[in-house]
């Protein structure tokens, strides 16, 4: 159940990253070095451990629609290469989109069997990122390993999925999975070469996107249905593009916060070798060794853990020149 936040009959405990004032990571911090707040109280931290090279299941979902044939192989490339810098004990699985999910590989520590999946994708048109999330966050039940996280890598927004961006954010919050996000350009820019996928269903012309948050209260994505474009790990838009002039561009207003209910990361990244952006390699080497330096932190509430409500959770260390990057809340019921 790990990966962000678990509940078990006693115990809370989450996932938290800490990084220092150049975004190195932060090691060797203990119970003394955090502070833990629920619902505005301080909570006594009873665990603290780093993750060091943690046994994981992991869910790969790739985005396999037409407008991904010049990257593909790129792609692909990356992704074998990232599974193969993880713990030989992970198990994982590789799941494919286009205007339908597939698992193209069932979960597995062999190395060999995700390579081969990875070199027999096959494109189609749509993209059902959504949908995607969705049966990737159930499939991840099946994974043998407490810690549990997605890599999705798309380089469009959704077109035709059946679930909706507010069930998706619902679908992260209450899954405990951590959510890396990765939006593939092949220029680093606002456009994207290749095929373009078709119209996005009339239902979505002209949605504002919205977030639920506990009890029901939904607000706008900021921006409304403007799409941005933001620089990696989240933070103020780097610029702003029309619908109708984007279409084609990977979301990364959505995929911020889709990875960001699970204070996981999202990152734009370009498979054109000669462009400045950061490109899919280093970003893989970055979620690799973040995943690697985590700390699982665990507290004892002071009410039942089934209780039926949402809880808002807050994390800091006493270092106050270091930034905590973990779960904001949890929901008091069966897991």
């Amino acid at each position: 159940m790990l990966a962000q936040l678990s509940v078990d009959v006693n115990l809370v405990t989450f996932v938290a990253t800490v990084t220092d004032s150049n975004g190195r990571y932060v090691p060797n911090l203990g119970k003394n070095d955090f502070i833990v707040t629920e619902d505005g109280k301080e909570q006594k931290v009873a665990i603290v451990e780093q993750s060091g090279d943690p046994q994981m299941s992991i869910g790969i979902l790739l985005d396999t629609s037409e407008s991904m044939r010049s990257k593909i192989s790129t792609a692909t490339a990356s992704v074998e290469r990232f599974v193969r810098s993880l713990s030989s004990s992970d198990d994982m699985f590789l799941m494919t989109f286009d205007g339908k999910t597939r698992v193209e590989q069932n979960f597995t520590s062999d190395r060999n069997k995700i390579s081969k999946a990875l070199k027999n994708v096959k494109l189609g048109y749509g993209t059902v990122v959504y949908d995607a999330v969705e049966k990737g966050i159930l499939k991840l039940r099946d994974g043998k390993h407490p810690r549990k996280a997605i890599l999705l890598v798309t380089d469009g927004q959704d077109h035709g999925s059946q679930t909706s961006l507010e069930q998706a954010m619902e679908d992260v919050r209450e899954s405990h999975v951590l959510l890396y996000c990765l939006g593939v350009s092949a220029t680093g820019g606002n456009g994207r070469g290749g095929y373009p996928d078709p119209p996005p269903n009339s239902r979505d012309r002209g949605r504002t996107p919205t977030i639920r948050l506990p009890g029901g209260i939904q607000i706008p994505l900021p921006g409304g249905p403007i799409l941005r474009q933001f620089p990696s790990g989240g933070g103020r838009p780097s610029g702003r593009t029309s619908p109708g002039a984007g279409q084609d561009a990977a979301d990364m207003q959505v995929l911020n916060s889709l990875a960001s209910a699970s204070e996981g990361k999202a990152f734009l990244v370009t498979t054109a070798s000669f462009n400045t952006s950061r490109s899919i390699d280093d970003v893989l080497d970055e979620i690799s060794a973040e995943l690697r330096s985590q700390y699982n932190i665990g507290y004892y509430p002071d009410h039942p853990l089934n209780d039926g409500k949402w809880h808002q959770v807050a994390v800091h260390t006493r270092n106050s020149t270091y930034e905590v990057r973990s779960r904001k809340e949890y929901f008091g019921g069966q897991q």
